[in-house]
């Protein structure tokens, strides 16, 4: 796939500040032929800045400032809630989920597999990203079911101990998971609800298959519930949950399937 690209493709690096939603692009050795796209970028950038703000902290006006200001004042404790409430991840093309509000609860990676007919990309996929926010998603979970134990307690009383891990107050056990401020709304209230990640492909299922089929350590995951495979097939139009030596399909016929399905315009799967 990275043969589609363009020579005059350039690629830069960026970081997302994920308290204020800057995108600060490191652009120092960006040619001069690219100047007036990476112009158009940085404008762009800005406009998704202020949507993502007003949408996360419910204002029209000025919310870029009111991030900023939350972002650097040390009584707010939860200047941002990082990936709480992350519930999914979705492979497959955009028109998947555009016109759906996911609430920023999924992970999205653009696929299309008509142009990944050997499924090289969506092995590579499957093997990296996918494993990656099933991580991110455990990390959450067991710091939610267990602050104590997995998570890092209290943010008013740690202590950063060798830039790898915080202590609450002078001593104690090392704590290297998530906050309890990045948890929970008050007590016994979690902001984050534990759930094990729900992956959804959209790709020929016998694809997947193949793919599982040649990755244990992908297998293993799946049938020891770590996470959810929903595989949406475009060739049937049938939606299937997976597990090893047993497909349990959810639409058995087309007197089943949703009528959004049979034209070929899919529907997210609800979380």
């Amino acid at each position: 796939m990275i043969s589609s690209f363009r020579e005059s493709t350039l690629f830069i690096g960026a970081e997302h500040n994920t308290t204020t939603d800057e995108i600060i692009l490191f652009e120092a050795d960006t040619p001069s032929s690219h100047k007036m796209a990476l112009s158009k970028l940085k404008a762009n950038l800005k406009k998704a800045q202020i949507s993502a703000t007003q949408e996360r902290l419910g204002r029209t006006k000025n919310s870029v400032a009111l991030a900023q200001l939350n972002a650097s004042n040390w009584g707010e404790t939860r200047p941002e809630w990082g990936l709480a409430k992350n519930a999914s991840f979705v492979i497959g093309p955009r028109k998947l989920t555009q016109n759906h509000n996911l609430n920023g609860r999924c992970f999205l990676h653009s696929y299309n597999w008509e142009k990944d007919t050997s499924g090289k990309a969506l092995e590579a996929i499957m093997q990296g990203p996918m494993v990656v926010t099933q991580w991110i998603n455990s990390h959450y979970y067991f710091a939610t079911v267990d602050n104590d134990a997995f998570g890092a307690g209290t943010k008013t009383t740690h202590n950063i101990t060798g830039k790898f891990g915080v202590v609450q107050g002078n001593g104690g056990d090392l704590k290297r998971g998530l906050p309890w401020e990045s948890l929970y709304n008050e007590k016994d209230t979690p902001y984050h609800p534990p759930l094990r990640l729900t992956v959804v492909i959209n790709a020929p299922i016998n694809i997947v298959t193949k793919i599982l089929d040649s990755n244990e350590s992908l297998i293993s995951l799946i049938s020891n519930e770590w996470l959810h495979l929903i595989i949406m097939d475009p060739e049937t139009n049938l939606e299937t949950l997976w597990k090893p030596e047993q497909l349990v399909s959810t639409l058995k016929d087309n007197q089943k399937v949703h009528k959004s399905l049979i034209n070929k315009v899919y529907e997210e799967v609800t979380i």
